[in-house]
């Protein structure tokens, strides 16, 4: 089962949650305040990888900053 990351359209508060498919998303309640005006935020993963592939990974993004937020640096939100 998938982990999803939600905020809370209420209280503000970030938190995550496993849910069992797609539509049950629909019905996640904040664990802070019950309400169920939560909006599931686009989550990013890591692949840990070794070797010539790590290198390689790490070469292509030199020259960009590691900025805050999920783009690396590499867009104009900075």
């Amino acid at each position: 089962m998938p982990m999803y990351e939600f905020l809370c359209g209420s209280c503000e508060k970030d938190f995550e949650t496993i849910v069992s498919s797609s539509d049950a998303a629909d019905r996640v309640e904040c664990p802070e305040c019950g309400s169920k005006k939560v909006h599931k935020k686009l989550s990013l993963f890591a692949k840990s990888t070794s070797g010539a592939a790590a290198s390689a990974s790490a070469s292509t993004f030199s020259g960009y900053s590691a900025g805050g937020g999920g783009c690396g640096g590499m867009c104009s939100c900075h």
